[in-house]
Parts: C-alpha cells; structure tokens; sequence
C-alpha cells in the first residue's frame, strides 16, 4: 500500500505540474487522464489484498452477550448480518473495542429484564442485530436492539444538570440529544455496576470511530428500539481532505471532520469573558482557533474577515479554524510525520501535494483540547 501511495503522489505532481499546468497541451492532459484511471483501478486491487472480512470480530461479540446475558438474568440472542463485508485489515483493530462497548451497552441498557419484557408483551428472547454492508464508499456498522429505547427527556435533564445544554429557549432535536451520550462521564444511571454506570463507553466508542474517519449516527424509539450507525473508511492509508495554507504553509484537515466553510463578517466576531474570540453562525457561538498561533506560523492576514474559516466538528462540540485560504480538496497518502515533527501536538502525519510542497494533517481531535 505504501508503493501505491507513492504512486498517487508522484501521478498527482505530474498533473498538476506548475510548469504544464497552465500550458494548451490536449495530448498531454488526455494522457494523464488515463493514467490516473489506471492508477486508480491498481489502487483497487491492492486494497483488495488488504480487505479482510468481518466474521472474526463479529463473531467474538457472540460471547459477550451470552455472558452477559447469564449474569444479568436476561434472555438474548444476538443475530449477525453481513459478517463477510471486507474492510482495511488496518480498520479492524480500532472497530474491536467500540463494538464491544456497543453489545455491552444493549444488553445491559437496552435489553429489558425478561418480568419487563413480559409485562409489555415483547417477545423472548430479546433480539441484538449486529449488521455489515458496504455503503458508498464506506462501510456501515449497524448495532440495534430491540428492548426499552433511548429516553430522550431523561437524557436532556442529565445533560442540562451537568451544564451541556444551556441555550434553553431553543428547541432541542432528537439528534442533538442522542449526541450527549457520547460526551465523557455521561451516564443516566444511578447506579453503578459491573457493566455501566461509570460514565464510560460510548464516549470511548465516538472517540475511536472519529479517530479513524468514521462516524457515529444514533437512532432510537422509546420502548421498541434503537439503532447504532457506524460509518467507517475503507482505509486509513489514503484519505479525502481539504487543503489550506497559513502564511506558507499548507495543512490538510480531513474532510470527514468539516461541516462547512464560510467568510465571515466583522458583526458576527465576538470576544467571550475570558477574552477568547468567538463567531457567531446561525445563532450559535463557537471559538475560534487560528492555525497561525497555534503552529506559530508566520501570517500576513490577522484579520479574520479576510482569511477563511472552516467549521469542523467532533463529539457534538464544533470549532472554527481560521485559515490564510482553501486550496481545494484532495485525496492525499497519509505519511509518517518526520521525527522532528514528532513532538508537535495537533498533527496526525503529512502529505506530499502535486506541486511536490508538503502539508501537515491536521488531528481535529487536538482543537478541541
């Protein structure tokens, strides 16, 4: 895979070569054309050398539940889908864990005693749905249960007494609420036992989706279900992300991260309590972080107005990074950071553009630190 990265790079100086880039060459750029279809289609091959099944990782949650089940008292059968979808043999070592967060947190949260079941009429055993298919490009991970749902009013009451929603005279979503579970130390149960209770578990499980790209989609219906989505790359070698430079410098954010990128106006720039600048978009403040200071990056544009900024988001929390300007969009090869870079916070590798200038990734996880 690290030859095939090679080679998407070297393809992708070719094309966007300064010296040819501007030139009337029609044979030439017809060439390269091809040359990226085929580029391409050994890209595919190789990857599917790496692809590695499911079975084995989803098999392995079978022992959890029956475990589980018999300690907790609880008739539950779990029912596997999907089990040979493919993904990055690189990819199955961070999906292990939050996986087994996810059957945890169905049999012990969401699977009702077999007396509660039988009060409200549902059928024993209770049923746990562990799902594969590919998705666009993506591979989705679906966990559903069919027990006692998500109670969104209990979760917002615990949200708003730990100071997680404070804006209380807008109108809350499903979505929004069902994004506070993922927040550190958030439990709504009382008490503590072997298996919940200490505010850990889907935080860790948001977190290692987000790591690698993914992301995580919650669904739920009061007394009848829910549904856990994880979207996942195919691999971790070869990424989509939006290049941008400060001063001259570039950097990559991951497209998976960002939600928009905007201009913005002087009126909507504010500067909280502790003198921190923030935006204002759509009624919402956010902070802004500027790429410059925290990379110590030479800049001839302080002004917010004229830079741009991209919103990016992780674990319900939003940021805006204010940068010089967007280069575009590009699937770029992940590299090692060289070891002088090492000690940086904030970057997760780099990566040889087209016009053979080197840009730092940028791990969206640090801003928010």
């Amino acid at each position: 895979m690290d030859l095939v990265g090679e080679i998407v790079i070297a393809e992708a100086m070719v094309r966007e070569n300064p010296d040819v880039s501007n030139m009337d060459l029609p044979n030439f750029k017809k060439a390269t054309v091809q040359l990226h279809k085929i580029i391409n289609e050994l890209q595919a091959i190789v990857m599917s050398i790496r692809m590695v099944p499911l079975a084995n990782t989803f098999y392995k949650m079978n022992r959890i539940v029956r475990d589980m089940g018999k300690k907790l008292d609880k008739k539950v059968e779990l029912k596997i889908y999907g089990q040979d979808t493919e993904v990055d043999k690189n990819i199955i070592e961070h999906i292990s864990d939050p996986l087994m967060h996810l059957i945890r947190n169905s049999v012990d949260h969401g699977i009702e005693s077999d007396a509660e079941r039988k009060e409200k009429g549902k059928n024993e055993p209770a049923e746990i749905t562990l799902e594969a298919k590919n998705s666009s490009g993506e591979v989705l991970i679906i966990v559903k249960d069919n027990g006692r749902g998500l109670n969104k009013d209990k979760i917002l009451a615990k949200a708003k007494e730990n100071n997680l929603w404070n804006d209380l005279g807008k109108e809350v979503t499903a979505k929004e609420i069902y994004k506070f579970i993922c927040m550190p130390g958030f439990s709504t149960k009382d008490n503590v036992s072997e298996f919940s209770g200490r505010g850990v578990g889907m935080d860790v499980v948001c977190k290692n989706i987000e790591r690698i790209g993914g992301t995580v989609e919650i669904e739920s219906e009061l007394g009848e279900s829910t549904t856990i989505a994880l979207k996942i790359p195919l691999t971790l070698a070869i990424i989509d992300g939006m290049n941008i430079t400060v001063g001259k410098s570039k950097y990559t954010i991951p497209t998976t991260a960002i939600k928009e990128s905007f201009k913005v106006k002087k009126q909507d720039i504010i500067m909280d309590t502790d003198g921190n600048e923030m935006v204002i978009v759509r009624g919402k403040c956010y902070p802004i972080k500027r790429l410059h200071a925290i990379y110590n990056v030479a800049t001839s544009i302080q002004n917010i107005c004229d830079g741009i900024c991209i919103m990016v988001e992780n674990q319900n929390k939003g940021v805006v990074v204010f940068a010089d300007e967007l280069i575009g969009e590009r699937q770029v090869v992940v590299k090692a950071l060289p070891n002088y870079l090492k000690n940086v916070k904030g970057l997760m590798g780099c990566t040889l553009l087209g016009d053979g200038s080197i840009s730092l990734i940028i791990d969206v996880e640090n801003l928010f630190g």
